[in-house]
């Protein structure tokens, strides 16, 4: 039997996740970020920011990484 290595069927649009059902893929990097963002920019200015400052700089950093993995994921052949 001859099998076919490449499949050129088309594929399904990419489905992004939900923000609060995403996992990221390198976890790893994800957490160095959120703590360069969150304790290391503010130590190397001189500041230590407040509980609730804290959390927001966690949401809003958090959901500007889940935007850039998912553009990163779309497969950009599709839209043209």
């Amino acid at each position: 039997m001859h099998y076919e290595f490449e499949d050129h069927r088309n594929k399904p649009p990419y489905d992004p996740p939900k923000w609060l059902d995403w996992t990221p893929d390198r976890p790893i990097k994800y957490l160095l970020t959120i703590v360069f963002f969150i304790l290391g920019i503010p130590y190397f200015f001189g500041y230590a920011p407040s509980p609730t400052g804290t959390l927001w700089q966690l949401l809003i950093i958090d959901y500007w990484l889940y935007l850039r993995e998912q553009s990163r994921k779309i497969d950009l052949d599709n839209y043209r």
